[in-house]
């Protein structure tokens, strides 16, 4: 963790040196850590994208099969047909963790913004301990827009997560919890995590589009064809 939180900071110091602004650093900051961290998206969304696909073969195997032992024996199988691996679901993801609580530590240091904290007419280290995020709010509305961009980007990433998910009630639950959490952590800290925190979302959303758009294409034409197989082997049986 401190070797990340070290590299971060001198991205970061670099970053704000060749822009000039640390607003637009932790910025930069979140592009470079979604193009870090891409490998483990694509795999996570290629992984969701192919559930999907045969999440109807599974269903099938479900009413087939009474016995759970077969069920998941016939399951497995299934997978492994697919080159499906089920810690590719969730293995990208809990690798990231360290990423942001590294990128999180390095934001919230005293003085890491030296003698330039400000990003347009926002001061980057407020809130603190004697300035509260709704005396700020008060003097300055503007420290009321980036908690709610972060809490709408959150929504709208989530959005894009559902649509390619099968899971409909751990969905529903992330989708209730991430806003809330969003809204508390950008209210209670500095205005530097709020904005790494909505250029992450929006750069992840983009990045979300695309992909899912390659995806789309690639397991559209794997998923035509298993329908057109499954029309034949009807076919005969009529």
């Amino acid at each position: 963790m401190a070797f990340l939180t070290a590299m971060f900071q001198g991205i970061l110091d670099t970053l704000a040196e060749v822009t000039g602004s640390y607003g637009l650093a932790i910025i930069g900051m979140a592009f470079v850590v979604m193009v870090i961290t891409f490998p483990l998206n694509y795999r996570q969304m290629q992984f969701s994208h192919k559930m999907k696909i045969i999440n109807p073969l599974v269903e099938e195997i479900k009413k087939k099969y009474k016995d759970p032992d077969k069920v998941n024996e016939e399951t497995l199988a299934l997978w492994q047909e697919h080159g499906i691996n089920p810690v590719a679901g969730c293995l990208p993801v809990l690798i990231q963790f360290p990423i942001i609580i590294a990128m999180f530590g390095v934001l919230r240091q005293p003085g890491v913004f030296g003698d330039n904290p400000l990003f347009l007419g926002l001061s980057l280290v407020l809130p603190d301990a004697e300035h509260s995020f709704w005396s700020l709010v008060r003097e300055n509305f503007g420290y009321a827009i980036v908690p709610i961009l972060s809490v709408a980007t959150t929504v709208i990433q989530q959005r894009q997560v559902s649509q390619s998910s099968e899971d409909v009630a751990m969905m529903r639950s992330m989708n209730m919890f991430l806003p809330v959490l969003t809204a508390w952590i950008t209210i209670s800290y500095p205005t530097a995590l709020g904005l790494y925190w909505v250029s992450r979302n929006v750069f992840t959303i983009g990045q979300h589009y695309l992909v899912s758009q390659a995806l789309n294409r690639q397991y559209g034409l794997e998923e035509g064809k298993q329908r057109d197989e499954k029309r034949r082997k009807t076919g005969k049986n009529d």
